[in-house]
């Protein structure tokens, strides 16, 4: 085959494979998972892949949930195409990880007809912890993505592009450790630790102005006391800093 009719090749596959990855879409969308905890989504994608002539491994780089998917002959070129899975705690698959991860599985059933027509080495890696857990640095660190040629994948948005810039990104967990006293009898004897906590807050917010114009900082309080009558002696808030380059 030549290259156009690889190329019409794929597309057909993806058409007639459409309803089946809009299904492996919605029944991750249903089951959303945590962090590391995707266990039913490596599940059904790690099978998926087997199912359709992948050689896959399970559980790679020390993640239970990771997973890489091989067709071809092991030579390169190698290209990857990266698959996400994990949700956001209380709201689900807000990011899409359910539609990219769809996508992955589409588009390597489909590439396969490229490794039959030309050779070349396919990888569908699963890369679990995306959402704050950095997976992908985990991975990368124990060499999932060594000897590759390239590495792709897709993100849903609100407009087409081929490309985009992303933003580095670093999490920081604050705490602030003080005195528990009764704050109706005796506050004088406690130490807020939640007033520290929101002074940190209230400087970040001062600082924004003067950072760079693609920098971000956000954040949230994770703990600011058990009960509204006592002084918090602990307070802690969880922020992202992110800017072009670490």
């Amino acid at each position: 085959m030549n290259k156009s009719q690889v190329k019409s090749r794929i597309l057909e596959t993806v058409d007639q494979r459409r309803q089946e990855l809009v299904d492996i879409s919605l029944e991750l969308h249903r089951n959303p998972e945590l962090s590391f905890q995707e266990t039913k989504a490596a599940a059904l994608l790690s099978g998926y892949l087997e199912k359709n002539g992948f050689k896959v491994e399970r559980g790679i780089c020390g993640l239970p949930t990771a997973f890489r998917g091989t067709y071809g002959s092991g030579k390169p070129p190698v290209v990857a195409v990266l698959a996400e899975y994990d949700a956001l705690p209380e709201v689900g698959h807000a990011c899409g990880h359910n539609v990219i991860a769809g996508a992955a599985m589409g588009a390597g059933v489909a590439a396969k007809a490229t490794v039959d027509a030309f050779g070349g080495t396919l990888v569908v890696l699963g890369t679990p912890g995306e959402e704050g857990g950095g997976g992908k640095i985990v991975m990368a660190e124990q060499g999932a993505f060594d000897g590759l040629d390239c590495a792709m994948m897709v993100h849903p948005s609100r407009r087409d592009s081929a490309m985009t810039d992303a933003l580095a990104a670093i999490g920081i967990k604050a705490e602030f450790f003080g005195k528990a006293a009764h704050a109706a009898s005796d506050p004088e004897a406690g130490i807020n630790a939640l007033e520290a906590l929101i002074l940190s807050f209230n400087n970040i917010n001062s600082l924004r102005q003067h950072i760079g114009e693609k920098a971000r900082i956000h954040g949230i309080i994770k703990s600011g006391g058990a009960a509204a009558n006592i002084v918090p002696d602990y307070a802690s808030g969880v922020f992202l800093v992110r800017a072009p380059e670490a």
